[in-house]
């Protein structure tokens, strides 16, 4: 790590990269959904390439070569979102693991890794503990993984999921 790069991480992230990590850390669930469906079913996709390029070769009509053109590009599509979604979400795991106040990474993995509600996450943390006190572990955690992102150049990814 260079020295600008040590100086960035030190640095207070913004109130705009909190809001990008804040982002991040909403769409984390559904990041986790495209990757198992991809591997859930991956063999199906594996399997319509292959049946697609094999009627391909067969038919040499060009409005069935170009249903399987798509077929192929859609296959091809849904594997390089799921890698994508599977970088990034392995990333948030990543910055969510080096936070490192262990209440504030507790609330932080209850409220977003794990999907919890703000209500539901405020009873699971220590009962009786105040909203305020939720609020600032809930901020220090998102503050912590903004600046850990915001090192790893991963907070301006714009994913379409």
């Amino acid at each position: 790590m260079n020295g600008k790069a040590a100086m960035s991480y030190l640095a207070k992230p913004t109130t705009d990269e909190k809001k990008q990590a804040q982002r991040l850390l909403r769409n984390y669930m559904e990041l986790k959904r495209v990757v198992e469906d991809y591997k859930e079913h991956e063999e199906l996709i594996r399997t319509t390439l292959y049946e697609s390029e094999r009627t391909r070769r067969l038919d040499g009509e060009d409005l069935y070569g170009n249903r399987t053109a798509n077929a192929v590009q859609v296959a091809h599509n849904q594997k390089l979102a799921a890698e994508e979604c599977e970088l990034v979400s392995g990333a948030i795991e990543r910055a969510v693991g080096m936070i490192r106040d262990d209440e504030a990474r507790q609330a932080v993995t209850l409220r977003y890794l794990k999907g919890h509600s703000y209500s539901e996450t405020l009873y699971y943390m220590r009962r009786g503990e105040k909203s305020s006190t939720l609020d600032r572990r809930l901020n220090d955690g998102v503050s912590s993984v903004a600046s850990t992102l915001k090192l790893w150049g991963l907070l301006a990814w714009e994913g379409k999921v």
